[in-house]
């Protein structure tokens, strides 16, 4: 199955032939997150990642079609500290759509 991976930050430098920042590649059906980032050689550079715009742990099963993105750690804390920000109105619009209770 094909995934693509969008790479940010320094992460851009350790994988060749990159184009906008993502690669796409193949990977065994029943691959997880953490398949994908080994496929990649980044095994212990990924800090935080998404899958299809979500986050996700690195034990998620992933599928054909799926975006992964992958932060370094010096990315990750800005966007750790970004989502910090958010008002909390908006997070508790985040919590309902996602289904949470307080």
């Amino acid at each position: 199955m094909q995934i693509t991976a969008k790479l940010s930050g320094p992460l851009r430098k350790e994988i060749e032939g990159l184009q906008n920042g993502e690669i796409s590649f193949q990977v065994p059906e029943g691959t997880m997150v953490t398949g994908a980032i080994e496929a990649l050689g980044l095994t212990g550079k990924v800090r935080m990642l998404m899958l299809n715009g979500k986050a996700v742990l690195h034990d998620t099963e992933l599928h054909d079609g799926d975006r992964l993105a992958l932060l370094p750690p010096s990315l990750a804390f800005n966007m750790y500290v970004a989502t910090g920000f958010l008002a909390p109105a908006v997070r508790e619009d985040i919590r309902k759509k996602r289904g949470e209770k307080d």
